[in-house]
């Protein structure tokens, strides 16, 4: 099956599509520009015509959705909601009617657009899978040494990193007032306020350190004791199962995707999203029980690898186009 990848111009998924081979064609979408995306996709779509069209952003979604209602789409569409879904029910009944599916990653997200008004006979879920090629490469020393100077590592504090762009990282800044551990928080994917905002006060045993979002995180894992993923609105996040395939131990917020990967007290542990003690305690635990913390980063190793395989996620994802497309060929 070949692929037409259309992606924002000059990012980093166009450069890995091309050095993966992919048709790429870069097209800028706007914010708040629905219809002016809705004609750019258009005039795309018929330069390069396509037997399904698998849409994974709001904005192009919102753009197709729009060329859906005026009847000027000229495939099938798949609408694959990447994140928890936050669109109004009167959005999501659009793309409903508009579209052939609705992938989702976990079923609380399948769950909250048949909430919204989502057809259920129309709802897919494909979870993720873990692209093991990403993160089972070799580690460069020096790139190692790198992350250990920007990190500013030194062996009296454990090291304790939450991977991810903002969600609920404040409140496991907060929680430090109350962890006995001395512990260096590193924070790495922050943007706007959340890099530059005064920090509330904290024992002096605890350091905190905030970095923008980055690509080449694979080598900070080597220095990292614990990785936590504190956020109530994920759909399956991808850096929880990263970060168990590297045998990682793993404690998230009992909320949405992480409680469909994790298994508490089995694979990692799940904590009450807002209760700066829970994660104090969490914490606490992991860093002070290394048996424990060992068997939950195996057993983490094992249930991303074996669980959320990559090849899975593309066989499931390829059987649907095949189902989509049969279906709108047999359609009079």
């Amino acid at each position: 099956m070949a692929v037409r990848f259309v992606c924002p111009p000059a990012s980093p998924v166009e450069s890995e599509a091309l050095a993966g081979g992919l048709e790429v064609h870069p097209l800028p979408l706007a914010r708040q520009s629905r219809w002016a995306n809705a004609l750019a996709l258009h005039a795309l779509l018929r330069r390069h015509p396509v037997d399904v069209i698998d849409s994974h952003g709001s904005r192009d979604r919102q753009g197709l959705i729009l060329l859906g209602l005026l009847g000027r789409l000229p495939a099938p569409l798949i609408i694959s909601r990447r994140s928890f879904p936050r669109s109004t029910r009167l959005a999501t009944w659009l793309g409903s009617r508009v579209a052939s599916r609705l992938v989702t990653l976990s079923q609380p997200v399948a769950d909250e657009l048949v909430r919204r008004g989502a057809s259920p006979r129309k709802v897919v879920m494909i979870p993720n899978g873990v692209l093991l090629d990403r993160i089972d490469g070799a580690v460069a020393a020096e790139d190692v040494e790198s992350w250990r100077r920007t990190i500013e590592w030194e062996p009296t504090r454990r090291t304790v990193a939450i991977v991810a762009r903002p969600k609920d990282q404040w409140v496991v800044v907060e929680a430090l007032a109350l962890l006995r551990t001395p512990v260096r928080l590193v924070l790495a994917g922050l943007d706007g306020d959340m890099l530059t905002r005064p920090l509330p006060a904290l024992p002096s045993r605890h350091r905190v350190i905030r970095l923008p979002f980055r690509y080449d995180t694979r080598p900070l894992y080597e220095l990292v004791d614990l990785v936590l993923h504190p956020s109530r609105w994920d759909a399956l996040p991808q850096a929880v199962l990263e970060a168990m395939a590297l045998g990682k131990p793993v404690a998230a917020s009992a909320a949405t995707g992480n409680a469909e990967i994790i298994r508490d007290g089995v694979d990692g542990l799940l904590v009450a999203p807002t209760d700066r003690a829970a994660w104090a305690s969490a914490i606490d635990m992991l860093l002070g029980d290394a048996p424990l913390a060992a068997r939950l980063g195996a057993e983490a190793r094992r249930r991303a690898r074996e669980d959320f395989r990559f090849d899975v996620t593309v066989e499931r994802t390829l059987a649907l186009y095949r189902e989509v497309i049969r279906h709108a060929r047999s359609e009079p």
